[in-house]
């Protein structure tokens, strides 16, 4: 008769990617993990599969909650510019702390992506997905004529998926919080 789970599947998920957040995949042992997690090798093993997959499951529940920031950071009916300034806000005050680690996408992006076709679909489908975010929020303010109806929603929408990546590098590296206020300001200029 198997062993009832002895621990919550969806917090030890949340305990992984934060492991992996701070350690990057490759440099994230199973050792880490069982020590991070609390959780021994063998429950890893039977809940989740190897390390590859547990680090695919922790990257999915943190782009589903990325996704989930950015949507209710855009419903906000504020000015449009007020709103992309919180949301970049928002995302630096996560990646920039002391002790932060950055962005989880932004790491596996540039760690992983290139060699890992999983990572790379992952990236993709979030990226297409915060774009559409950006460019329905855009359309909205085009109809509301805060931004002029002759610009693209969608190469603007991409515009700024690719100023939250640099953010997200930017913060990473160098954790400058006014010098990426200074290129949030800069981009929002795009709109007019």
């Amino acid at each position: 008769m198997p062993r009832a789970k002895e621990f919550d599947e969806s917090e030890v998920l949340d305990q992984a990617l934060e492991v992996f957040r701070v350690r990057g995949f490759k440099h994230t042992s199973f050792e880490d993990l069982t020590q991070g997690l609390g959780v021994s090798r063998q429950s890893i093993y039977d809940t989740y599969g190897d390390k590859n997959a547990l680090f695919h499951a922790a990257l999915r529940r943190y782009l589903e909650r990325g996704l989930e920031f950015v949507g209710r950071k855009l419903d906000d009916r504020s000015p449009i510019r007020e709103v992309l300034a919180g949301l970049f806000e928002g995302m630096n005050s996560n990646n920039c702390g002391k002790s932060s680690p950055g962005c989880l996408m932004v790491n596996s992006m540039v760690e992983l992506a290139p060699h890992d076709a999983e990572v790379r679909a992952l990236a993709q489908k979030h990226a297409r997905g915060v774009e559409g975010l950006l460019a329905s929020r855009i359309g909205i303010a085009q109809r509301e004529g805060e931004i002029d109806k002759a610009k693209d929603p969608v190469a603007l929408a991409r515009f700024f998926y690719h100023t939250m990546l640099g953010l997200g590098v930017a913060s990473r590296a160098l954790g400058e919080r006014d010098s990426l206020r200074d290129s949030v300001r800069m981009a929002l200029q795009v709109l007019g």
